[in-house]
C-alpha cells in the first residue's frame, strides 16, 4: 500500500465519496441491512448528501487517499441529529474493506480530536449499528465509552 494522505474533501470529492459509501454499505452491512435497502443505494442522492456536507459550516468532511484514489472518508463537527449535551460528532466514518486494519481510521480520529478540540470542546459521540461488531471494537479501541445501548444503535463517547 502507498502512504496514506488525508485531506478535506472538495465538492469534486463528492461523486466518489457517494460511490465509496455505496461499496462499503455492501462489504459491511450484507445480513445487517435488507439485500432491498443496499441494493436500492442511491449514488446521486449521496452525492447531493455529500455536496451539503461540503457546503456545511458546522461539518467537515475529511478523505483518506492513497496514490490519489479515495480509500475512505470521515465527517465531523455538529451532529446530525441532537443528542444529550453533546455538541461534537463523527457522523460517518467509512474505509474500503481492503483498507481497513492499516491505520486509516486511527488516522481519522486523530484529525476528529484535533478539530474538536480547536472548536473549543472536550468531547464527541459516535453513534453506530449496534451490529457492526468491527466498527464496535474499533471505536472501544480508540477509547471510547458506551454510553446508549439500543436495539439497532449504540451512541459511544470520546473524551479528550
Amino acid at each position: 500500500m502507498g502512504n496514506i494522505e488525508y485531506r478535506k474533501a472538495t465538492a469534486e470529492d463528492c461523486y466518489s465519496i457517494a460511490e465509496l459509501k455505496g461499496i462499503v454499505w455492501n462489504t459491511t452491512y450484507k445480513g445487517i441491512y435488507s439485500d432491498e435497502k443496499l441494493t436500492r443505494y442511491d449514488v446521486e442522492k449521496n452525492e447531493q448528501i455529500m455536496q451539503n456536507i461540503v457546503n456545511n459550516s458546522e461539518i467537515e468532511i475529511y478523505v483518506a487517499t492513497v496514490e490519489d484514489k479515495i480509500v475512505g472518508f470521515m465527517t465531523c463537527g455538529k451532529p446530525y441529529k441532537p443528542f444529550k449535551h453533546y455538541e461534537q460528532e463523527v457522523g460517518l466514518l467509512y474505509i474500503l474493506k481492503e483498507y481497513q486494519k492499516q491505520g486509516i481510521g486511527k488516522g481519522f480520529f486523530e484529525i476528529a480530536r484535533k478539530q474538536v478540540k480547536e472548536a473549543g470542546y472536550n468531547e464527541f459521540i459516535v453513534a453506530v449499528n449496534s451490529q457492526n461488531a468491527n466498527a464496535i471494537q474499533f471505536y472501544l479501541a480508540m477509547g471510547g465509552k458506551i454510553i446508549l445501548s439500543e436495539e439497532k444503535q449504540l451512541r459511544i463517547e470520546f473524551a479528550l
